[in-house]
């Protein structure tokens, strides 16, 4: 399959990517086949990624199936019902993660085999707190590892703020509502929410309760009952007005993120979008130049709910991990070969083409860009591996909490609850879930 570049590459439901090394029938037959499965990265670079791997490792052939979030995780849930996990899968730290833990392997004799017994400096405390989010009392098992970090925040096109006469992102939330207006009457989507894809839903969520309650907001993602706190019910009043005062997209809730969204942020109909670090990635998939430079963009975290207070503070941790699942323990072949493949994603020279095609942020220290990087774009990395040091978490453990979280926001959204209501009933949730611990 040749290299598939810009928005087509988005696009891509149920990809398949299968490199095989050339070579006669005879060679191919003594191959290991690894399957691997993900929403990220995006196919091109999973495509070169594979190859890199491949080239290294002649005897192994990987073969990656690439979808969308959405479909993705849709695909994922079917196939662990029916017993059909390929080896390798990519997960999101906390709930997505636990949700797959009793079909995944614990990986810390894996690591420890990889990295030797101090694996565990190679990685921030953070991500490897975070890759453990949601774990039951007493099991410090590492069900995932990271590949790559990331930083949340807002990004915007400033060509299309220089057409709808807007100077600079806003300062507070009115000014977010007021410049809504404007882009609207431009003819240009203000803020892009794909509402269907539940994972963007918390995210923006959690990046305001960040301003409101960011004690309560940690804990509750560490499995706390405390959604009903008057700062949590504050964010999510400050959610409701997204919708109320037409701050994002008319039919956002049936929208998604990826490929829609992202697809139409590219194309310069879209103001604003809640995305983060990984946006980087469109320099090496675009031949925009605004894309392929930044040039085009900017980003700022979200604004102070009221004129004169701070904006959120960053929210990151592990943007892609990979867990190895009990399917790769058909045969100890298969292992090898897997464990072998996990480690040139995480370490190697599966990373390495990521990274350089600025994927995301590298959750492996000491690992960097090989190319230099123009000005522009060398600030906006090295702003963002600052920011990742000062990073909160930004996933909830439980997934059955997340669904209610999701769940209720969505109703909010939709105005068939209100703030109040609703995260009562995202507390009830919680405590239930506390409680059967």
């Amino acid at each position: 399959m040749h290299k598939q570049k810009g928005l087509f590459a988005r696009t891509m439901l149920g990809a398949s990517i299968a490199l095989a090394v050339a070579g006669a029938a005879s060679a191919q037959s003594a191959h290991t086949v690894v399957t691997l499965w993900s929403w990220s990265p995006v196919a091109p670079t999973t495509q070169a990624m594979v190859a890199a791997i491949e080239k290294a490792h002649p005897d192994i052939e990987v073969r990656a199936t690439v979808q969308p979030h959405t479909p993705y995780f849709t695909a994922l849930k079917a196939a662990a019902a029916s017993g059909g996990l390929p080896d390798i899968i990519g997960l999101p730290p906390g709930a997505f993660t636990q949700e797959y833990r009793a079909n995944l392997q614990d990986l810390t004799s894996t690591a420890q085999s990889l990295w030797g017994q101090d694996w565990q400096k190679n990685f921030a405390p953070a991500l490897l707190e975070q890759a453990r989010l949601g774990n039951p009392k007493g099991d410090d098992g590492f069900y995932m590892l990271p590949q790559e970090a990331e930083v949340l925040n807002i990004w915007y096109n400033r060509n299309v703020f220089a057409k709808a006469k807007i100077d600079e992102p806003p300062k507070d939330f009115d000014q977010m509502v007021a410049d809504a207006k404007k882009l609207r009457a431009a003819g240009y989507i203000p803020f892009y929410q794909g509402g269907g894809t539940e994972l963007f839903d918390g995210w923006v969520y959690m990046q305001i309760a960040a301003q409101t309650d960011m004690p309560n907001l940690l804990a509750a993602e560490k499995g706390a009952a405390v959604w009903d706190k008057p700062g949590m019910v504050a964010a999510a009043a400050a959610w409701q007005r997204l919708f109320t005062d037409r701050v994002v997209q008319d039919g956002s809730l049936s929208a998604l993120q990826y490929p829609t969204g992202a697809n139409l942020f590219a194309a310069g109909r879209v103001g604003m979008i809640s995305l983060g670090s990984w946006w980087l990635q469109e320099t090496a998939l675009s031949d925009n130049p605004d894309l392929k430079t930044m040039s085009g963009y900017g980003k700022f975290f979200f604004p102070p709910l009221t004129a004169g207070g701070q904006p959120s503070p960053p929210l990151g941790g592990i943007d892609l991990g990979w867990g190895l699942t009990k399917t790769a323990a058909s045969s100890p072949q298969v292992e090898a070969a897997s464990r072998t493949v996990l480690k040139e994603l995480i370490s190697g020279v599966g990373e390495q083409v990521a990274l350089d095609q600025l994927n995301d942020l590298p959750a492996f220290r000491g690992l960097k860009p090989s190319q230099p990087l123009s000005p522009h774009l060398q600030q906006l990395y090295d702003t963002y591996i600052a920011e990742l040091e000062a990073a909160h978490p930004h996933a909830v453990g439980n997934p059955v909490v997340f669904d209610a979280l999701v769940s209720n926001l969505q109703a909010i959204a939709a105005g068939s609850k209100k703030p109040e209501a609703a995260m009562a009933a995202v507390q009830s949730v919680a405590q239930s879930q506390a409680a059967s611990k």
